[in-house]
């Protein structure tokens, strides 16, 4: 999902009431969260874009990459002269990362790691301050639940950053086979790892915060992690004394509910996330979703929805265009993230643990 901390400026407004909420709290319609999250945007003036005729347009003609439309929105909507230059480097840079991330997710399939029985072992967080207490399983097995999941997040961010590292590496790699080769040619891949970091580094946006590719891709990451251990932990919060096979099946069905987030701006995404409780006031991926948080509840058909309650309006000054995270637009990704994180948290008893709370 969205890269986890907001690229702000200015002061944020107060926080108002909501006008697009339903008027029942338990809604019989999946969608409508999703409506309302697209209500508020609209009405602060922001329109999404959709990268996805973009990325049709690349795998047609990949010379496209090299094109000016690719920076004026691949020619969806005019650009005009007001047009803030903010948005059109976000808008390209994040094509370009959904075009790279169909590579990311082949070789986080291939290279996630598993044992025999399809455990996924985690390595021990080089920073996590119970690095040494919990590397025994049976230390973990004894941990208070919160200090558990706190673990279990920071492993599973570390384990994933890894991987994440190495899938750059490789990019990075291809690009400069394809510099030392010569002879004009070269991959779509290295064509659009050139023109990403191009864009980055000539940005004030993304410069401001000394993003490059894998920093973005690793911060996304970690928010991703965050929102699925958030709905892992929600499960028995919402449904009280059911088996650990319960939950898994109802977190995994539930995804689909939860996904309208990745599709939001940046900023309407942190701030949810702050507003319901999801996000802690330090902004790490690592705390374990409290008891009275607003984000999640039951909808008719028994699913974990998202509530439209903590929406909270959120425009940085003369933003007026968003995408939604590059891994909303490559299917099974943010799957991957949640398979992941529902088969460590299965692993590893967290049900059973959290029930103890």
């Amino acid at each position: 999902m969205s890269q986890g901390r907001p690229l702000r400026t200015g002061a944020r407004p107060p926080r108002v009431a909501c006008p697009f909420l339903p008027n029942s709290d338990r809604m019989s319609r999946s969608n409508d969260f999703a409506q309302a999250f697209a209500a508020a945007h609209a009405d602060l003036g922001l329109a999404r874009v959709s990268v996805t005729h973009i990325l049709q347009r690349i795998a047609e003609d990949p010379a496209f990459l090299f094109g000016e439309e690719l920076r004026s929105f691949g020619g969806q909507c005019p650009v005009h002269a007001g047009t803030n230059p903010e948005d059109r480097d976000k808008v390209a840079v994040n094509t370009l990362l959904a075009f790279l991330f169909h590579g990311l997710k082949t070789f986080m399939e291939t290279h996630l790691p598993a044992d025999g029985a399809g455990s996924i072992p985690l390595v021990p967080p080089p920073r996590s301050p119970y690095r040494e207490a919990l590397a025994d399983p049976a230390a973990r097995a004894a941990a208070p639940p919160e200090v558990l999941v706190s673990y279990l997040r920071d492993s599973t961010c570390h384990l994933l950053d890894e991987v994440i590292t190495r899938w750059a590496a490789e990019v990075l790699a291809e690009e400069e086979r394809c510099r030392q080769q010569g002879g004009g040619s070269i991959t779509t891949v290295a064509a659009a790892s050139f023109v990403l970091r191009t864009i980055l580094e000539g940005s004030e946006l993304y410069q401001r915060a000394g993003y490059d590719m894998l920093s973005i891709t690793k911060t996304g990451s970690h928010t991703a992690i965050h929102i699925c251990w958030s709905l892992v932990e929600a499960a028995p919060l919402l449904v009280p004394g059911r088996d650990a096979a319960f939950y898994d099946d109802l977190v995994r069905r539930s995804l689909k509910q939860v996904v309208p987030l990745s599709v939001s701006s940046l900023g309407m995404l942190v701030h949810y996330m702050e507003a319901s409780g999801m996000e802690p006031p330090d902004g790490l991926a690592i705390h374990l979703l409290p008891k009275d948080q607003t984000a999640f509840a039951l909808d008719d058909a028994g699913l974990i929805r998202l509530r439209a309650a903590p929406i909270t309006p959120f425009r940085k000054p003369d933003e007026q265009h968003y995408t939604g995270c590059p891994a909303f637009y490559v299917p099974g990704l943010i799957k991957l993230y949640m398979d992941t994180v529902a088969s460590i948290a299965r692993d590893h008893g967290v049900y059973a643990r959290l029930a103890e709370r």
